[in-house]
């Protein structure tokens, strides 16, 4: 790869046009003489890297020409599902563990590790049946003999110091000692920032850098497909500083971000767009898999939108399964755009309130000129389990007030009565919406067709689009309501949306409530 970028160790750099030099060849080579496909319908034969998988790892194995250091001591890579990165990362460790010594350094110690013990063990036993299994079974395995396969670490046989050990991130803990490399596999199921999995991912990742090989420290591999959440999660933000790499170089010089996925535009409802999408999204397309029988997948009920556009187009969706947009997941993105609501406009304000451990939301609701409603929200969360009511009225009474024509506060008295009469003796004009199942249900479906028609628009605010995204959807007879999921993700700001788009879009909002005797007969 040309690039100008001084090593972080001693300062070199390429001069303009000049490559940093490569072991890539030497790793390709070990790779393909010595290891085999483990379990699949290529089995036991020789392992074929593809070009991709090639130019990826000359780029991992660059190095500097003066100081010898790896270019790179942190690896991101990301392509749909089937494109055989758990082999791949397979291979890498094995070359790490046995490969020639100028790779592979005195005394290798290798954590492989997933979120799950299964995942876990699906890439150790993978990286076990390449070099012969656990009673040198594999015959067809060049290097049957060389190791003994236990559980969940692989060891030299003939007693010469290094392991490659299984780890899982549910199990909390670190075993695997001072690795030179960790290579981590699905980061997308690690969970957010800060959780006990992504715990255990930090802890390993330092551990690495009290490792010091002839080639710097040691280093960390990260391969995934897309999640559900990129505000929300560790993949997310490995994947946004990513895309900031790929911008500026500098400000990750030693970050080597790889991703494939579909290109933004695609009409997905186009079978020609999604073979694009698929293609693009991995480079295993007609080698692993066949390219049509992804793309008519699309609309099967076995196989969700949301899902499709993760596993096979590689992209982040930001809906989970539960999600009431899980059948429209590009619905809230695209109604990302100009949400600028100019001062003085006459705006809907809309609050859910809570008493404690909750949080509170205020949303700003403005009917454009063409149509369409501009929103905006700030959300407050508890403090010492309790939230701060004055500073929700001081907000509007103040904030609020005096940027814009406040033409009404929309409001469900259960948790905001005596805020409410502060606010009216004040000369707001307060419109009550309790939150009972007759008024939300259609207000619920009002929301979401507003939603998936563009009707609504939205700066692309993470917290607001959180909270939309994990609302649930919990049917009634007459449509449905929402509710916190499983997960039990704070969805206070899109209670607010959707009541004040339906006291800005409901044709008559005080008479369009379905009575109790009608849902119920």
């Amino acid at each position: 790869m040309m690039s100008d970028q001084p090593c972080a160790a001693c300062g070199w750099s390429p001069k303009p046009g000049e490559l940093w030099p490569s072991l890539g060849g030497l790793a390709v080579r070990w790779i393909q003489d010595n290891l085999i496909f483990p379990e699949g319908d290529t089995f036991g034969q020789p392992f074929t890297l593809r070009a991709d998988q090639k130019e990826f790892l000359y780029r991992w194995y660059e190095y500097c020409k003066r100081c010898d250091q790896w270019h790179y001591d942190e690896g991101v890579r990301g392509a749909a599902t089937g494109d055989g990165k758990t082999t791949f990362i397979a291979a890498i460790a094995l070359l790490e563990f046995a490969g020639p010594p100028q790779i592979a350094p005195i005394s290798p110690i290798i954590n492989i590790a997933a979120a799950s013990y299964d995942q876990a063990d699906e890439l150790f036993a993978k990286a076990g049946q390449m070099v012969g299994g656990r009673d040198d079974e594999i015959t067809e395995a060049p290097l049957c003999g060389f190791f003994a396969v236990y559980e969940k670490v692989i060891q030299f046989r003939d007693g010469r110091p290094g392991e490659i050990r299984r780890v899982a991130a549910v199990a909390g803990t670190n075993e695997g000692g001072i690795p030179h490399l960790f290579v981590c596999d699905e980061v997308h199921e690690w969970g957010d920032v800060g959780s006990n999995k992504a715990r255990v991912h930090t802890v390993i990742s330092k551990s690495t850098k009290k490792r010091k090989t002839a080639r710097g420290s040691g280093r960390v591999l990260n391969l995934s497909t897309a999640g559900f959440d990129v505000d929300h999660s560790l993949l997310g933000a490995m994947y946004k500083r990513g895309l900031r790499v790929l911008k500026n170089p500098m400000l990750a010089p030693r970050l080597l971000f790889d991703w494939q996925e579909a290109p933004e535009g695609l009409d997905y409802e186009d079978p020609d767009q999604r073979a694009i999408a698929v293609r693009t999204a991995s480079k295993a397309a007609g080698v692993l898999w066949n390219v049509a029988d992804r793309v008519n997948d699309w609309g099967k009920p076995s196989m969700p939108r949301h899902e499709w556009l993760r596993y096979y187009a590689n992209q982040w969706v930001d809906v989970a399964d539960e999600s009431w947009l899980k059948d429209h997941p590009q619905a809230w993105g695209d109604c990302r755009g100009d949400a600028t609501i100019p001062g003085r406009a006459e705006v809907v304000v809309a609050v859910d309130m809570a008493l404690r451990r909750d949080s509170v939301a205020v949303l700003v609701a403005w009917k454009r000129p063409d149509g369409r409603v501009a929103v905006r929200a700030k959300i407050w969360n508890p403090d010492g389990g309790k939230i701060d009511h004055l500073a929700v009225v001081d907000y509007i009474r103040r904030d609020l007030a005096d940027e814009y024509t406040i033409t009404e506060v929309t409001y469900d008295p259960r948790f905001f009565e005596v805020p409410a009469r502060m606010l009216e003796d004040e000369g707001f004009n307060m419109v009550e919406f309790p939150q009972s199942i007759e008024r939300m249900t259609p207000a619920c479906g009002q929301a979401l067709q507003a939603i998936v028609d563009g009707l609504v628009v939205h700066d692309g605010d993470p917290d607001l689009g959180a909270h939309v995204k994990s609302a649930v959807l919990r049917p009634n007879e007459r449509g449905f309501t929402l509710s916190k999921g499983k997960s039990k993700r704070k969805i206070d700001a899109c209670i607010a949306l959707v009541i004040g788009l339906w006291r800005i879009l409901a044709p008559d909002p005080e008479e369009q409530v379905v009575e109790p005797w009608v849902m119920w007969g």
